[in-house]
């Protein structure tokens, strides 16, 4: 586990994230899934993140099991 890790998944929204900023994510199974923030819903409980490398977006749930594993910036 990661010492930079700052949010299980535990059910609680994202943090405030800034459009463009880069992030980490992190799930149980050590997939993770680095890139640029692309949006966030008001309720901070959905994002779009634009893949790293070019390989396009994805939509990411609070709950769907990923955590930050490095800290917002």
């Amino acid at each position: 586990m990661s010492t930079l890790q700052t949010t299980r998944p535990q059910g609680d929204v994202w943090p405030e994230l800034a459009r463009h900023q880069h992030v980490v994510l992190r799930d149980a199974r050590g997939n993770r899934i680095e890139g640029t923030i692309d949006g966030m819903t008001e309720d901070r409980s959905t994002l779009w993140i634009q893949l790293k490398g070019g390989l396009g977006r994805q939509l990411i749930h609070h709950l769907d099991g990923y955590w930050l594993e490095t800290p917002p910036s």
